[in-house]
């Protein structure tokens, strides 16, 4: 039987998108997002965080095979995103670059996702991105 476990290499607060990215084979960041947009309408995505946090088991396992969204290590102007968005979704970093920019003249949206990405998005020297142990090259 497939069990939910929070991750401890695939985390940014306490492992619980990871390890739901893990059971049900999706990325954790579409994980981050939806709590975040929880937490943003009415507060409950943070109650729900903090229960899982409390009630699901830490595993040591991690997604080796699979092709996650993640901050570019190449293609940086600011942080990676739009690097990373192109590597992920095979387009021209140039072209998420120009996405952002017109969408930061529809009131600042394309500055707030951009550092929203940022912020949810792993870096690109994690292990789990890597499928490397630390300190094992």
């Amino acid at each position: 039987m497939k069990r939910v476990y929070r991750s401890r290499q695939d985390r940014k607060i306490a492992g619980v998108c990871g390890g739901l990215g893990d059971y049900f084979d999706l990325d954790p960041v579409f994980f981050r997002l939806v709590f975040l947009l929880s937490i943003l309408v009415g507060g409950l995505g943070a109650l729900a965080y903090l229960v899982m946090w409390i009630m699901v088991p830490a595993h040591e396992g991690t997604r080796r095979d699979a092709h996650l969204l993640r901050l570019s290590a190449t293609d940086r102007r600011i942080g990676g995103v739009c690097g990373g968005l192109g590597e992920f979704f095979e387009l021209d970093p140039l072209l998420v670059r120009v996405a952002f920019v017109v969408l930061a003249f529809v009131g600042g949206l394309g500055i707030l996702l951009y550092v929203v990405l940022w912020l949810v998005i792993p870096g690109p020297g994690t292990p789990a991105a890597s499928g490397e142990q630390p300190g094992h090259p």
